[in-house]
């Protein structure tokens, strides 16, 4: 498995790196001392874990930690610091593991064994859901196989998004982009940007073999939700879903047009 190591403090940093370095499951760790840095690194590297300190300048390793399952959800965060009163704080943002410094080899060995017995179960969970399938309660993502799609542009990645957002309503070019983009013309350059997002879009899907989750029909769009699966639809299904899975207040969070569709749980 791959890691990522997140420290302000230079020798520190370099020695929980050194730590890390010694556990056999762990192939490759990357030590960041910039919080932005390690974030742009996990939007094209897949990466297992990550860990944090907590009181760094800027941005707080809570902060962090919100971050990084906006941008992968599948890495699991553990943090080490040397403030033991933030660890409700740090569970309650879903971090798997809290370890005090000095770091020790047993500490984070201990953390890898949870880390993996994690994995086994929600593995398990994973197998009895679609192969294809959509994650809309707290941030959105599109699943194959358990792993989240990655897309070259954030605005395709939102676009899939919306057009699951409407439930399978065929929508057009300027309907989109309308929510999308918000205030912006539907003129010559808007039009010209959509199309290259739609390819992209087309594109990302193609590469993992979901092209057929979007009917495009003329000049609009829809989800074909015979195709994928989707966490807002077996909710409102009344399907039996675990505690992971439900809806916890939070729908879509990165796109503020999403807030208009909250009604539809409470």
């Amino acid at each position: 498995m791959k890691a990522i190591c997140i420290d302000d403090e230079k020798f520190v940093l370099a020695d929980i790196l050194e730590t890390i370095k010694e556990i056999p499951e762990i192939q490759e760790v990357t030590g960041f001392r910039d919080q932005e840095e390690a974030l742009k690194f996990l939007e094209t590297n897949s990466i297992q874990i990550a860990f944090s300190d907590i009181d760094m300048p800027g941005m707080t390793g809570l902060e962090l930690c919100r971050k990084i399952h906006e941008v992968s959800p599948m890495t699991a965060v553990i943090f080490t610091t040397g403030y033991p009163q933030f660890a409700l704080e740090a569970f309650k943002e879903h971090a798997i593991g809290y370890l005090l410094k000095p770091i020790k080899k047993e500490d984070i060995v201990k953390e890898i064994e949870n880390y993996k017995s994690l994995q086994k179960t929600a593995f398990a969970e994973d197998s009895q859901k679609p192969r294809f399938y959509a994650k809309t309660f707290g941030s959105f993502d599109f699943f194959v196989d358990g792993v989240p799609v990655k897309f070259s542009r954030s605005k395709s990645k939102e676009f899939l998004a919306f057009l699951i957002d409407r439930q399978g309503s065929a929508l057009s070019r300027k309907e989109i982009a309308a929510a999308v983009f918000e205030e912006s013309s539907y003129d010559r350059n808007t039009q010209s940007y959509i199309t290259k997002i739609l390819a992209d879009l087309k594109k990302s899907l193609e590469a993992v073999g979901a092209e057929n989750i979007i009917k495009h029909s003329g000049e609009t769009y829809s989800a074909d939700f015979t195709q994928f699966g989707c966490d807002f639809i077996d909710y409102l299904n009344g399907k039996p879903m675990n505690e992971a899975d439900m809806y916890h207040g939070e729908y879509m969070t990165q796109y503020t047009w999403a807030e208009e569709s909250i009604y539809k749980f409470e």
